[in-house]
C-alpha cells in the first residue's frame, strides 16, 4: 500500500498550496489581483470574469473546490477532468459516493473502465453489486505497479 501513502500525500499537499494561494493573495471583486502565466491566482463564485483561475471556490479553475469544473476538483458536485473527489464527482480518476471515473473511480455508484464500489459498473470492476468482469487480478497488479511507481528513491 505505499502507494496509496504517496498519492494521499499528493493530494494534501495540492490542497494545503490551493488554500495557501487563496489566503495569501488579496481579492478585488471576486478575483485575486495577482496573476501567475496570465491567470488569477484566486476567485471565487461571485467573479463575473470568463477567464478560469489557478484556485477557485464555484469558478471554472486549475483547482476547484466547492462547485464547478477543474482540472482537479474537491467538493460537493463538480468535474475534474483529471482528478474529482466530492458527493457527485467525474475524472480520469474519481472518488466519491456518485462517481463516473473514467479511468477509474471509488464510489457507492460508480462508472468507468475500472473501479470498487457497492454498484460498480464498467469494465474491470469489484464491489457487492458489480456489474462487468471480475477486477482481482488486474486490481493486484495494478497495485504493484502503482509500488513500484511511487516507490521513493526509486532511480527512473
Amino acid at each position: 500500500m505505499p502507494a496509496v501513502r504517496w498519492f494521499v500525500l499528493l493530494q494534501l499537499v495540492i490542497v494545503v498550496v490551493g488554500l495557501l494561494l487563496g489566503v495569501t493573495t488579496e481579492l478585488q471583486d471576486n478575483v485575486s489581483t495577482t496573476r501567475a502565466l496570465g491567470m488569477p491566482l484566486a476567485c471565487s463564485s461571485g467573479y463575473a470574469g470568463a477567464e478560469p483561475c489557478w484556485m477557485s471556490v464555484g469558478h471554472p479553475g486549475a483547482l476547484v473546490f466547492g462547485f464547478g469544473v477543474g482540472l482537479v476538483f474537491y467538493g460537493a458536485v463538480g468535474v475534474g477532468l483529471l482528478f474529482g473527489l466530492g458527493q457527485a464527482t467525474a475524472g480520469m480518476i474519481a472518488f466519491g459516493q456518485a462517481a463516473f471515473g473514467l479511468v477509474f473511480f471509488v464510489a457507492q455508484l460508480g462508472l468507468g473502465f475500472s473501479g470498487l464500489g457497492q454498484l460498480a459498473i464498467g469494465g474491470l470492476t469489484i464491489g457487492q453489486g458489480s456489474v462487468g468482469k471480475a477486477g482481482g487480478p488486474y486490481f493486484k497488479w495494478l497495485n504493484a505497479e502503482l509500488d513500484d511507481v511511487l516507490r521513493p528513491g526509486k532511480p527512473r
